[in-house]
């Protein structure tokens, strides 16, 4: 399991506890922390989605050349 899918477990986890919970407050903040959750799953995904499709390049060293790296 990659991180992605574990941040969207967690908050599919959050919505299921916020489901039996009696108190609408305690309900309001497990859904708070079902939202963060999958922010951070999407953000994970877009990140990995930019890093497979970008190569990643050194700064200029100092002698003014610049060197190309994967990784």
């Amino acid at each position: 399991m990659d991180r992605r899918d574990a941040y969207r477990q967690s908050a599919a986890q959050c919505v299921e506890l916020a489901r039996t919970m009696g108190s609408p407050r305690d309900r309001a903040v497990m859904l708070g922390m079902a939202l963060v959750w999958s922010r951070l799953a999407e953000y994970a995904a877009k990140t990995a989605a930019r890093k497979d499709c970008t190569e990643f390049i050194k700064p200029t060293s100092v002698d003014g050349k610049r060197t190309q790296h994967i990784g």
